[in-house]
């Protein structure tokens, strides 16, 4: 049984209950009235068959009068006194069970202002009916600003559509009762900072039966930024901030696969930092791993929005790029390739040369050539390029053969 059945079953006992009581004193007044009715006649007639004396006929008629006046009186008062006391013991419960009613709600609302958690009740339109401290110090909304107006929901989500979409998760616990756990919201706070929430909000149904719902939220924007933090250090590398190799090879695999079922080409750069164990013997690992991070930073530049960038191991880089020709990744490589040379990464040291890289290009069509395969010759590719004098382009395509770019 729900909570308005309970209501409108209660309501029910109340009104049979009166009734109830109206016929029990229409019972006791009826039979009152009849054995008033019996004794009068009857008392009349004992006495006038055992009294001769008019007299003192008239006497006893009046102190029986009396004595039924007497005996009705103490009856009357007997009963009054037993109901007046109960009356009196229903009253007295009655004050008591509101005191405690009292407490109990001061202590529910000490205990809802000073929870540690966003508490939050609205009704069925909407509007907050409920709004504790914790909800204040993390939105940055007073409770004499929210209390009774639904206008909180549209500073709190401006987005209109992302604010309708959490309209229509609210509707369904109003209206379907649907109970929500951990669902997490974006709002923005009172200085403009977003926070991230999760709730938990199911409806009620008050003793009035009127319909609400109570929520629960939890600020979990530093547990979400920590994730966030630790799926991208197990993503990453450290230092140049590209993928880490593991990463790399899941992505690459699914992207090289899809490739293949698609009928698309593959093609993979390697990229080594030229004699870049010299730039650590003379400058330090501290001026290598600027050198380093910098040219990392080129490749993610290079390679957005058209492939995947990886630190494969110590000074060598990977760039996968599904969908490309050989032209079009000899294209990337060179353009990476002058990019590194024209920069000046260690123009703080004097005469120093900068850096160069090495680039070895492998094209092949994806579902022909597999992943693993198509590293191994950009390796090669690589090699080559370090052959022929280094800073340059070799590139390989899947038939085997070669095309250089200096």
């Amino acid at each position: 049984m729900n909570e308005g059945s309970k209501i409108r079953a209660g309501a029910t006992r109340g009104t049979t209950g009166t009734r109830r009581a109206r016929r029990r004193a229409i019972g006791i007044a009826l039979v009152y009235a009849l054995i008033g009715a019996l004794w009068v006649p009857s008392s009349d007639w004992a006495l006038r068959q055992w009294v001769d004396d008019p007299e003192l006929l008239a006497l006893l008629q009046t102190w029986k009068g009396w004595f039924f006046t007497a005996i009705s009186s103490l009856v009357l008062f007997l009963v009054l006194m037993r109901m007046f006391r109960k009356d009196a013991l229903r009253e007295l419960a009655s004050i008591r069970q509101q005191n405690d009613l009292r407490a109990l709600s001061r202590f529910q609302d000490g205990v809802i202002d000073n929870a540690s958690i966003w508490i939050t009740v609205i009704d069925a339109e909407a509007r907050i009916t409920v709004w504790n401290k914790a909800a204040e110090q993390i939105s940055g909304y007073a409770r004499e600003d929210v209390l009774g107006r639904t206008d909180i929901w549209t500073l709190l989500y401006p987005d209109a559509v992302y604010r309708n979409s959490i309209a229509d998760k609210v509707r369904a616990i109003l209206e379907q009762g649907e109970e929500v756990a951990g669902f997490q919201t974006i709002i923005r706070c009172r200085d403009g900072q977003q926070r991230t929430m999760a709730w938990n909000s199911r409806r009620f149904v008050s003793e009035g039966g009127e319909v609400g719902s109570i929520a629960i939220g939890q600020d979990v924007t530093e547990r979400e930024q920590m994730q966030e933090e630790l799926e991208w250090i197990a993503a990453h590398d450290p230092l140049t901030g590209l993928y880490n190799r593991r990463h790399f090879e899941r992505l690459a695999r699914a992207r090289h696969a899809d490739c293949a079922r698609d009928g698309q080409s593959f093609a993979l750069l390697w990229i080594d930092i030229d004699n870049f164990k010299s730039v650590n013997d003379r400058f330090g690992h501290r001026v290598g791993d600027s050198v380093l991070r910098e040219i990392g930073g080129l490749t993610a530049d290079v390679a957005r929005g058209v492939g995947l960038a990886t630190r494969y191991g110590g000074d060598e880089l990977v760039l996968a790029l599904p969908d490309k020709t050989l032209d079009a990744a000899m294209a990337i490589a060179e353009n990476l390739r002058k990019r590194v040379e024209t920069a000046s990464f260690l123009s703080a040291h004097a005469k120093a040369s900068g850096p160069t890289l090495s680039i070895g290009v492998a094209v092949g069509d994806a579902a022909q050539h597999t992943l693993d395969a198509l590293l191994v010759a950009a390796d090669h590719a690589m090699y080559r390029a370090k052959a022929a004098g280094r800073n340059r382009v070799v590139g390989e395509s899947g038939s085997g053969s070669n095309t250089g770019l200096d």
